[in-house]
């Protein structure tokens, strides 16, 4: 077997977490696929990390069975990252919560390449949010608003997988579908009440839950432990949610790519020439008074 050999190569988690798993059966026949040699697609790498095919490798290590690389060059992870987004997007199975997640980890990382690029040619930090949302939204075919939209889920998700990664894996696999503001909002809550969320969510085998089910069935306004105590009950202040102090915070980091959104929306669609000098003044009243605000947020933060 000519180029076949058993190489020992990297995986990276941030990497693996852009793939969509496979499930227990189509895991089973590529294994058979591997096992019965009519498996002959190399796997990608970049610098000995493994960036697609990662499946195939681990049955090929598992078997112990030679196989094919193909060395990529990138020159750096961001470049890396965009180029795995986009090679599953063209998946013909990619489900709903998978594509919306990789176009937000893809503007992502376009932003940074872009925003890099354009600091160095001015020799100055300019962001290339715009240029991103643009280039995302022309590959994707969508519009640069619905590239925002796609990034605050995606960034929800990964706060979720931070707190309670199988949470994560059960959402990107569909194994659960909650609606996309249902994501923004349960990425807010402390550990604690997500893994109770979790836990709740398993043990009643809810696979499908709704914005107001949420509200309804889980008393979204007053959160606490949801499963039931089999021992003697605490005390009801013990049950009151624990104080979280980057609640607030991680919700308007959710909350700023809307606001970029429609005002990138508004500067595309609308001709100022024939606004009326009243909106336009009231317009920019708040908008310097936002600037203003942004100004001291970003004093506070680095000063602290």
């Amino acid at each position: 077997m000519h180029n076949y050999n058993l190489y020992t190569l990297k995986t990276l988690p941030e990497f693996i977490s852009l793939y969509q798993q496979l499930n227990e059966d189509e895991y089973n026949q590529l294994e058979q696929e591997i096992l019965h040699h009519s498996y002959l697609t190399p796997i990608c790498t970049w610098n000995g990390i493994v960036i697609n095919g990662i499946d195939a490798y681990d049955i090929f290590r598992k078997h112990s069975i030679p196989f094919r690389i193909k060395r990529l060059h990138f020159t750096c992870k961001e470049e890396v990252m965009s180029w795995i987004c986009t090679e599953q997007l063209k998946r013909k199975d990619i489900t709903s919560s998978n594509k919306k997640y990789l176009i937000g980890k893809k503007y992502d990382a376009e932003k940074i390449l872009i925003t890099r690029q354009l600091s160095a040619i001015n020799k100055t930090h300019i962001s290339g949010s715009n240029m991103a949302s643009k280039k995302v939204s022309e590959e994707c075919n969508i519009s640069p608003a619905t590239v925002y939209k796609y990034t605050t889920y995606s960034h929800a998700l990964d706060v979720i997988n931070e707190k309670v990664p199988d949470l994560f894996k059960r959402i990107r696999s569909n194994q659960l579908w909650i609606s996309h503001a249902n994501i923004v909002e349960i990425s807010i809550l402390p550990k604690e009440q997500l893994l109770n969320l979790n836990d709740y969510l398993l043990s009643e085998q809810i696979s499908h839950l709704s914005y107001p089910e949420m509200k309804r069935e889980l008393q979204w306004n007053n959160f606490a432990p949801l499963i039931p105590q089999k021992e003697s009950p605490v005390p009801a202040i013990r049950n009151l949610p624990k104080y979280d102090p980057d609640a607030e915070v991680a919700s308007l980091t959710l909350t700023i790519p809307s606001w970029d959104s429609s005002i990138e929306r508004v500067l595309n669609v609308t001709d100022f020439k024939t606004v009326s000098s009243l909106a336009k003044t009231k317009l920019k009243q708040q908008l310097m008074q936002l600037s203003s605000t942004v100004n001291k947020t970003l004093k506070i933060l680095e000063e602290k």
